[in-house]
């Protein structure tokens, strides 16, 4: 098994809830593809009337396509949340979510640029598509990390198929990857006058 480079990407030294949980929930509109996942196909979003109240600078709709059950359950159950509440952060919380989402997106680009190098040879994985709504560029930006993920968790998923990646070093970095979106939920849950205007937590 080829050795990893100490410049992998590492876990978080913070503790958090790793799968499972995260993002608050996606745009209502959403159209399902049969597929081979195994995965249980999503009948709604969680907030999808509320994320429907929003009124969008410029609607639009994206495809994501997803074979993990993080993104699928982040999608159900985190994205028209954290969708809403992009929508209306101001100030302070709007730079802490900009900030977030520009780490979370060039850590995921510097993951998937180190296992693209591991040179494993790419596996085909059935995948599931569903249409997302997004009213704000932010919340643009978040459905560009789940595919970041995906990306990142298909190509863990080669890798440690072909014997280049160890199994504690594919669960680690993609614990590590669950917890930097997860970490965005957890941002968009505060007030807007729960942040100081450089996007720093207020002290209570």
């Amino acid at each position: 098994m080829a050795a990893v480079p100490e410049t992998a990407p590492q876990p978080d030294a913070r503790s958090g809830n790793v799968a499972q949980g995260g993002v608050p929930d996606a745009p209502a509109a959403l159209t399902l593809v049969a597929s081979a996942t195994g995965l249980k196909p999503i009948e709604r979003l969680t907030s999808d009337t509320r994320y429907a109240k929003i009124i969008p600078d410029a609607a639009q709709t994206t495809l994501l396509r997803y074979s993990s059950l993080f993104v699928r359950t982040f999608i159900r159950s985190d994205y028209n949340f954290c969708a809403t509440k992009i929508s209306v952060a101001r100030d302070g919380k709007l730079r802490a979510l900009d900030q977030a989402m520009r780490e979370t997106g060039e850590w995921f680009r510097k993951a998937n640029d180190w296992i693209e190098q591991l040179g494993a040879r790419t596996l085909p994985r059935p995948f599931e598509t569903i249409e997302l709504e997004v009213k704000r560029p932010l919340a643009g930006q978040l459905v560009r990390c789940l595919t970041q993920y995906e990306r990142l968790f298909e190509r863990a998923f080669s890798a440690r198929a072909g014997q280049v990646l160890s199994d504690e070093r594919c669960t680690a970095m993609l614990a590590n990857a669950e917890k930097k979106l997860n970490r965005i939920v957890q941002l968009c849950i505060p007030d807007n006058e729960e942040y100081e205007p450089d996007g720093s937590r207020r002290e209570h």
